[in-house]
């Protein structure tokens, strides 16, 4: 890929993400005024905008309004109305972090404290008493009823739109699902689990709400024949798995200021990803009681981390999950070029999964 195109696709992806952001502020005033929110609470709405307004990937309605022009003819949704329903988008996101948040007891999301975080330091009770996992659930939601709200805002056949927020509605729940098995595979030993297992987590948590819906919803809205929604569909869930793969990645070696969060969240989570089980996989013997220790060692440190991060470069793991993720990029790419999409959303679209590549790590993690 040149660096023209580079430079032509970062340019798109900065204006249509200043759009989104607009929408989303839009979206959260404007449901103040219908719903007095701020009446309601101050706290629920203030702390609420704070979260979703948050710098972050935007990848989702990112995705969607790609997928929509891409596919549009010369008869499309107006402007407004369209990024209102890609800001639905991401409010689905948000309610997820919200509740993810809380199941993991997370302290940051984004660099910030998270929702339930917020509200326990700001809401001061007799006794000390914390609610900010409850106040946070229930927040979490108002943004999702919002969501489903706000993309009906969109300029459609009334049929489409149907199809597409039934692929929302269809995708929140396969989420959950997702969720529901990653806690309880969190307290499962990990010699119970295979791979099939990790691929299934990274498919419902991350590749069907990340990638497939939003890519799925736009082509959809604009009226992309079934085998255009297949191959999305195929494309979508590569890059999700593989852009799982990447977090995983991050969650394990990056800093605290590259991740926005504390570096022994995931570690102290015991997750299952894919680095960790074919670590504990590859290793034998010694090591791998060892590894299956701090694994399941309930309060990890700093030095934990560091043995941790050698067992899985020692094992093999660390290039075996790079070389995974990469024939999951390429699968991607190659279904991307395959799309009967307009060129320039289909270069825009492969801009953002050539990304997800070990080539462009934000450090050597290795160090």
């Amino acid at each position: 890929m040149t660096s023209k195109v580079l430079c032509y696709d970062r340019a798109v992806i900065e204006l249509l993400l200043k759009k989104i952001n607009s929408a989303l502020n839009d979206l959260l005033e404007s449901a103040n005024r219908r719903y007095s929110l701020g009446l309601i609470s101050d706290s629920l709405l203030e702390f609420s905008k704070d979260f979703v307004m948050r710098p972050g990937k935007r990848i989702r309605p990112l995705l969607f309004i790609l997928s929509y022009k891409g596919y549009a003819g010369k008869s499309m949704s107006p402007e407004k109305p369209l990024f209102t329903s890609a800001a639905a988008i991401e409010l689905l996101h948000d309610y997820m972090l919200i509740h993810d948040d809380v199941i993991d007891n997370s302290d940051l999301r984004r660099g910030k404290p998270t929702l339930h975080k917020m509200f326990d330091q700001n809401i001061k009770l007799p006794g000390g008493q914390k609610i900010g996992a409850s106040l946070s659930i229930v927040a979490g939601d108002i943004l999702f009823a919002l969501g489903i709200e706000a993309f009906l805002a969109v300029k459609e056949n009334s049929a489409r739109k149907e199809l597409a927020l039934k692929k929302l509605v269809e995708t929140a729940a396969y989420t959950g699902a997702g969720e529901f098995i990653d806690v309880i595979y969190g307290f499962k030993e990990i010699q119970t689990l295979c791979e099939k297992d990790v691929f299934l987590i990274y498919t419902l948590k991350t590749a069907k709400y990340t990638f497939e819906c939003p890519l799925i919803m736009g082509a959809i809205l604009a009226g992309a024949k079934a085998n255009e929604l297949r191959k999305l569909s195929k494309l979508a869930i590569a890059a999700g798995q593989a852009f799982q793969i990447y977090d995983d990645f991050l969650d394990l070696f990056a800093s605290q200021e590259i991740i926005g969060k504390p570096v022994l969240s995931d570690l102290n989570e015991s997750k299952k990803t894919l680095l960790v089980y074919n670590t504990f996989t590859s290793l034998k013997g010694k090591k791998r009681s060892d590894f299956k220790k701090i694994l399941e060692k309930k309060n990890k440190t700093l030095a934990d981390l560091g043995s941790f991060r050698r067992f899985i470069i020692e094992s093999g793991s660390y290039d075996y999950t790079l070389k995974k993720m990469a024939s999951l990029q390429k699968t991607a790419l190659d279904t991307c070029a395959a799309l009967c999409i307009k060129p320039a959303y289909k270069k825009t679209i492969g801009s953002i999964i050539a990304k997800l590549s070990p080539s462009n790590m934000p450090l050597d993690i290795r160090k």
